[in-house]
Protein backbone atom coordinates (compact mmCIF):
# COMPACT_ATOMS: atom_id res chain seq x y z
CA UNK A 1 0.00 0.00 0.00
CA UNK A 2 1.17 3.53 -0.79
CA UNK A 3 0.46 4.62 2.79
CA UNK A 4 2.95 2.08 4.09
CA UNK A 5 5.57 3.25 1.60
CA UNK A 6 5.06 6.81 2.83
CA UNK A 7 5.35 5.64 6.43
CA UNK A 8 8.57 3.77 5.74
CA UNK A 9 10.03 6.71 3.80
CA UNK A 10 9.13 9.07 6.63
CA UNK A 11 10.65 6.71 9.19
CA UNK A 12 13.84 6.49 7.18
CA UNK A 13 14.08 10.25 6.84
CA UNK A 14 13.40 10.93 10.52
CA UNK A 15 15.88 8.36 11.77
CA UNK A 16 18.58 8.83 9.15
CA UNK A 17 18.52 12.57 8.60
CA UNK A 18 17.12 13.94 11.86
CA UNK A 19 18.46 11.20 14.14
CA UNK A 20 15.04 10.70 15.75
CA UNK A 21 13.81 7.34 17.00
CA UNK A 22 10.39 6.35 15.65
CA UNK A 23 8.24 4.15 17.90
CA UNK A 24 6.55 1.80 15.42
CA UNK A 25 4.09 0.56 18.06
CA UNK A 26 2.59 4.06 18.13
CA UNK A 27 2.93 4.66 14.39
CA UNK A 28 0.32 3.60 11.87
CA UNK A 29 -0.44 4.06 8.19
CA UNK A 30 -4.04 4.96 7.45
CA UNK A 31 -6.22 7.34 5.50
CA UNK A 32 -5.94 10.87 6.80
CA UNK A 33 -9.62 11.66 6.26
CA UNK A 34 -11.50 11.23 9.52
CA UNK A 35 -8.35 10.53 11.52
CA UNK A 36 -7.72 12.37 14.77
CA UNK A 37 -4.29 13.39 16.00
CA UNK A 38 -3.47 15.61 18.99
CA UNK A 39 -7.01 16.99 19.00
CA UNK A 40 -7.16 17.66 15.24
CA UNK A 41 -9.48 15.88 12.80
CA UNK A 42 -8.43 15.76 9.15
CA UNK A 43 -10.73 16.55 6.23
CA UNK A 44 -10.24 16.83 2.48
CA UNK A 45 -12.86 19.35 1.35
CA UNK A 46 -11.18 22.47 2.62
CA UNK A 47 -9.38 25.66 1.85
CA UNK A 48 -6.15 24.08 0.71
CA UNK A 49 -7.39 21.83 -2.07
CA UNK A 50 -5.64 18.48 -2.27
CA UNK A 51 -3.76 19.10 0.94
CA UNK A 52 -7.06 19.17 2.84
CA UNK A 53 -7.52 20.87 6.17
CA UNK A 54 -7.81 20.24 9.89
CA UNK A 55 -10.58 21.04 12.35
CA UNK A 56 -10.70 20.59 16.13
CA UNK A 57 -12.21 17.31 17.25
CA UNK A 58 -15.77 17.55 18.57
CA UNK A 59 -14.59 16.67 22.07
CA UNK A 60 -12.27 19.69 22.03
CA UNK A 61 -15.14 21.96 20.99
CA UNK A 62 -17.35 20.66 23.78
CA UNK A 63 -14.58 21.02 26.34
CA UNK A 64 -14.04 24.65 25.33
CA UNK A 65 -17.76 25.45 25.51
CA UNK A 66 -18.06 23.77 28.91
CA UNK A 67 -15.20 25.91 30.26
CA UNK A 68 -16.85 29.05 28.93
CA UNK A 69 -20.16 28.11 30.56
CA UNK A 70 -18.37 27.68 33.86
CA UNK A 71 -16.52 31.00 33.65
CA UNK A 72 -19.63 32.96 32.59
CA UNK A 73 -22.05 31.32 35.00
CA UNK A 74 -24.23 34.22 36.03
CA UNK A 75 -24.21 33.53 39.79
CA UNK A 76 -20.41 33.31 40.19
CA UNK A 77 -20.26 36.53 42.17
CA UNK A 78 -16.99 37.86 40.75
CA UNK A 79 -16.43 41.10 38.83
CA UNK A 80 -17.06 41.31 35.10
CA UNK A 81 -13.38 42.23 34.66
CA UNK A 82 -12.40 38.93 36.28
CA UNK A 83 -14.79 37.01 34.04
CA UNK A 84 -13.50 38.65 30.87
CA UNK A 85 -9.88 38.22 31.96
CA UNK A 86 -10.43 34.48 32.38
CA UNK A 87 -12.29 34.29 29.08
CA UNK A 88 -9.48 36.05 27.23
CA UNK A 89 -6.91 33.64 28.64
CA UNK A 90 -8.99 30.60 27.63
CA UNK A 91 -9.73 31.90 24.14
CA UNK A 92 -6.17 32.95 23.36
CA UNK A 93 -4.78 29.62 24.51
CA UNK A 94 -7.34 27.55 22.59
CA UNK A 95 -7.06 29.56 19.38
CA UNK A 96 -3.28 29.60 19.68
CA UNK A 97 -3.30 25.80 19.61
CA UNK A 98 -5.92 25.34 16.87
CA UNK A 99 -4.96 28.36 14.74
CA UNK A 100 -4.01 26.23 11.72
CA UNK A 101 -7.55 24.81 11.60
CA UNK A 102 -10.43 26.21 9.53
CA UNK A 103 -12.52 27.56 12.43
CA UNK A 104 -13.49 31.09 11.39
CA UNK A 105 -17.22 30.32 11.09
CA UNK A 106 -17.17 28.43 14.37
CA UNK A 107 -15.48 31.35 16.15
CA UNK A 108 -18.05 33.78 14.77
CA UNK A 109 -20.88 31.69 16.27
CA UNK A 110 -18.94 31.14 19.48
CA UNK A 111 -18.31 34.85 20.02
CA UNK A 112 -21.96 35.70 19.42
CA UNK A 113 -22.86 33.22 22.16
CA UNK A 114 -20.11 34.51 24.49
CA UNK A 115 -21.18 38.13 24.11
CA UNK A 116 -24.74 37.20 24.99
CA UNK A 117 -23.54 35.34 28.09
CA UNK A 118 -21.54 38.40 29.15
CA UNK A 119 -24.59 40.63 28.76
CA UNK A 120 -26.59 38.15 30.82
CA UNK A 121 -23.88 38.24 33.50
CA UNK A 122 -23.99 42.04 33.60
CA UNK A 123 -27.79 42.14 33.88
CA UNK A 124 -27.67 39.69 36.78
CA UNK A 125 -24.83 41.62 38.43
CA UNK A 126 -26.75 44.89 38.33
CA UNK A 127 -29.46 43.23 40.47
CA UNK A 128 -31.92 45.89 41.63
CA UNK A 129 -34.16 48.00 39.45
CA UNK A 130 -32.56 51.16 40.81
CA UNK A 131 -29.06 50.06 39.92
CA UNK A 132 -30.16 48.82 36.51
CA UNK A 133 -31.79 52.17 35.84
CA UNK A 134 -28.56 53.93 36.78
CA UNK A 135 -26.46 51.64 34.59
CA UNK A 136 -28.81 51.92 31.62
CA UNK A 137 -28.78 55.70 31.89
CA UNK A 138 -24.97 55.64 31.90
CA UNK A 139 -25.08 53.65 28.66
CA UNK A 140 -26.99 56.44 26.99
CA UNK A 141 -30.50 55.00 26.74
CA UNK A 142 -33.40 57.41 26.27
CA UNK A 143 -35.22 58.30 29.49
CA UNK A 144 -38.56 56.97 28.28
CA UNK A 145 -37.01 53.51 27.90
CA UNK A 146 -35.60 53.34 31.42
CA UNK A 147 -38.79 52.22 33.10
CA UNK A 148 -39.51 49.66 30.42
CA UNK A 149 -36.07 48.12 30.81
CA UNK A 150 -35.76 48.24 34.58
CA UNK A 151 -39.18 46.67 35.19
CA UNK A 152 -38.82 43.99 32.54
CA UNK A 153 -39.76 40.56 33.86
CA UNK A 154 -38.15 38.52 31.11
CA UNK A 155 -35.55 35.87 31.89
CA UNK A 156 -31.88 36.81 32.13
CA UNK A 157 -31.16 35.05 28.83
CA UNK A 158 -33.92 36.88 26.97
CA UNK A 159 -32.84 40.19 28.46
CA UNK A 160 -29.29 39.49 27.33
CA UNK A 161 -30.48 39.33 23.72
CA UNK A 162 -32.35 42.62 24.07
CA UNK A 163 -29.26 44.27 25.56
CA UNK A 164 -27.49 44.28 22.19
CA UNK A 165 -28.99 47.75 21.85
CA UNK A 166 -27.41 48.98 25.08
CA UNK A 167 -24.11 47.12 25.15
CA UNK A 168 -22.73 46.86 21.63
CA UNK A 169 -20.10 44.41 20.49
CA UNK A 170 -17.67 47.32 20.21
CA UNK A 171 -18.36 48.30 23.82
CA UNK A 172 -17.65 44.77 25.04
CA UNK A 173 -14.30 44.80 23.25
CA UNK A 174 -13.21 48.40 23.78
CA UNK A 175 -14.70 49.23 27.20
CA UNK A 176 -14.80 45.85 28.93
CA UNK A 177 -11.66 44.44 27.28
CA UNK A 178 -13.02 41.30 25.60
CA UNK A 179 -10.37 39.99 23.21
CA UNK A 180 -10.95 40.31 19.45
CA UNK A 181 -10.46 36.60 18.97
CA UNK A 182 -11.32 36.62 15.26
CA UNK A 183 -8.60 39.15 14.54
CA UNK A 184 -6.20 37.12 16.68
CA UNK A 185 -7.14 33.94 14.83
CA UNK A 186 -6.82 35.48 11.35
CA UNK A 187 -3.25 36.60 12.05
CA UNK A 188 -2.16 33.28 13.53
CA UNK A 189 -3.97 31.23 10.87
CA UNK A 190 -2.16 33.04 8.06
CA UNK A 191 1.22 32.41 9.70
CA UNK A 192 0.55 28.76 10.56
CA UNK A 193 -0.81 27.79 7.14
CA UNK A 194 2.15 29.45 5.44
CA UNK A 195 4.53 27.56 7.71
CA UNK A 196 2.71 24.29 7.04
CA UNK A 197 2.99 24.83 3.28
CA UNK A 198 6.75 25.39 3.56
CA UNK A 199 7.19 22.28 5.72
CA UNK A 200 5.08 20.13 3.39
CA UNK A 201 7.03 21.25 0.32
CA UNK A 202 10.30 20.51 2.13
CA UNK A 203 9.15 17.05 3.20
CA UNK A 204 7.84 16.09 -0.22
CA UNK A 205 11.05 17.22 -1.90
CA UNK A 206 13.20 15.50 0.73
CA UNK A 207 11.31 12.21 0.74
CA UNK A 208 10.30 11.79 -2.87
CA UNK A 209 12.34 14.29 -4.88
Amino acid sequence: MSSYRVRDSAKSYLERKLKLKVNMEKTEARRAVGSTFLGFTFRTNGERGKLGRTVPHEKKLKKLEDRIRLVTKRNRGVSIRTVIGELNSILRGWVGYFARSAIKKYLERLMEWIRRRIRQYLWKQWKSGKNRKHRIRQLGAEEWKLKKWTLASRSYWKMAKSMNYLISNESLHEHYGLVDILGYYNKLHAVRTEQDGIVLDFRYNSLFG
